[in-house]
């Protein structure tokens, strides 16, 4: 599809979805994904901060934003600072965009890719945002779309080194997105076993596997007992 078109048409979908929301709260680590999460949102709504004024805000746990000017001149950002000894751990950080986003009365938006959405990669906390704009956008046009959008390149940078807390081990980190949107192509019928043996190694293509199995059981949340 034309990027152009992709752009117009997620502004558009973000707009018709959301227009009942009173605010969108987007977390943003400096990565690509929430850049362009934050960019798509605040194109569609405008800069203004939120809660009387515009409907998007950025958060941050803590002060280290990467590219921090680029993000404040895309949109609103608050920084906050997480709660209790483990105050680094995703978790913590979840936990306070939830409170946050409880005490705004806004929606709290994700930006799960549609490669993370089916390796299962996200972390459980993660979860807590229910608006996912990004998640039937493949990671190589998150990063395609980044730079057609002027992302810096430090951001873009980042997305090719390991984050284990962001889901991306340092194993998953030495396959490039494009080999994994392959084998997940391949997972669906899309892609044919002959293709996959010649651009993937077995070893790249026994880690993926066992990546998917181990995450499968988060598409099926909540798993809900039986009664008696």
């Amino acid at each position: 599809m034309d990027q152009h078109r992709r752009i117009v048409g997620l502004i558009n979908w973000i707009s018709h979805t959301s227009f009942e929301a009173n605010e969108l709260l987007v977390p943003v680590s400096g990565g690509s994904d929430s850049a362009l999460n934050f960019w798509f949102c605040c194109q569609t709504f405008g800069k203004k901060i939120g809660i009387g004024g515009g409907k998007v805000v950025g958060v941050h746990a803590g002060k280290n934003l990467r590219a921090r000017e680029w993000f404040e001149s895309v949109g609103p950002i608050k920084y906050v600072e997480t709660p209790g000894e483990y105050a680094e751990r995703e978790e913590m950080r979840w936990a306070r965009f939830l409170a946050m986003s409880l005490e705004r009365r806004s929606w709290l938006v994700g930006s799960r890719n549609r490669t993370e959405d089916m390796l299962g990669t996200y972390s459980l906390a993660s979860r807590l945002a229910t608006y996912l704009p990004l998640v039937n956008v493949w990671k190589t046009e998150v990063m395609e779309l980044c730079r057609l959008i002027g992302v810096p390149t430090e951001i873009l940078e980042s997305s090719s080194r390991a984050d284990p807390d962001c889901g991306r081990p340092p194993e998953l980190a030495e396959i490039s997105p494009g080999k994994i949107e392959l084998f997940l192509g391949f997972t669906v019928g899309e892609i044919k076993q002959e293709v996959l043996n010649d651009l993937l190694s077995a070893k790249e293509i026994s880690y993926l596997a066992s990546l998917i199995k181990r995450n499968s059981f988060k598409r099926i949340l909540p798993i809900r007992g039986i009664g008696f």
